[in-house]
């Protein structure tokens, strides 16, 4: 399997059953589904902050010196907190963390360039770079999701 591979770094079917347990574990207290749709929000939220002075403003959740943070959000605190203690050596998980990282660093970059003026510049990160690391982050999600809602695989 793939994608057991891809997270795990084995596609070691001796393991399953015991991977995706801690896997599951490690995932209580974390809203998977609500983690997606609060990154998809970010999105939003900068798109209008770069047409509307106003929304920005009003919005303290866009505060460059708290964007970049990575681990403010409610996804950021379980990354460092259970996620990395019981997750914290396998690839799957290196990678959601890295993505993760890069999407507020990115995030942090377009209200910095929002606030020099540079709207254009902005815009252009929002859509590349902000819009890369905002798939990647929902990408990683899924594929944790679908590890701990999919049944293991058995040997016959």
């Amino acid at each position: 399997m793939p994608w057991l591979r891809r997270f795990f770094g084995t596609d070691a079917l001796a393991r399953d059953s015991q991977l995706r347990a801690e896997a599951a574990r490690a995932v209580e207290g974390l809203d998977i589904e609500a983690a997606l749709s609060a990154h998809r929000q970010w999105k939003q939220q900068l798109r209008a902050c770069l047409m509307s002075e106003e929304t920005c403003m009003s919005d303290e959740i866009l505060d460059r010196a708290l964007v970049c943070l990575d681990d403010r959000c409610d996804l950021g605190r379980w990354i460092h907190g259970k996620g990395r203690s019981r997750l914290g050596t396998f690839p799957g998980f290196a990678e959601l963390l890295s993505h993760h990282r890069m999407f507020h660093h990115v995030a942090g970059n377009v209200m910095a360039l929002r606030e020099a003026g540079h709207l254009g510049a902005a815009r252009r990160m929002l859509d590349d770079q902000f819009e890369d690391y905002s798939s990647r982050v929902a990408e990683d999600l899924r594929l944790l999701r679908d590890l701990v809602n999919t049944e293991p695989t058995h040997r016959d």
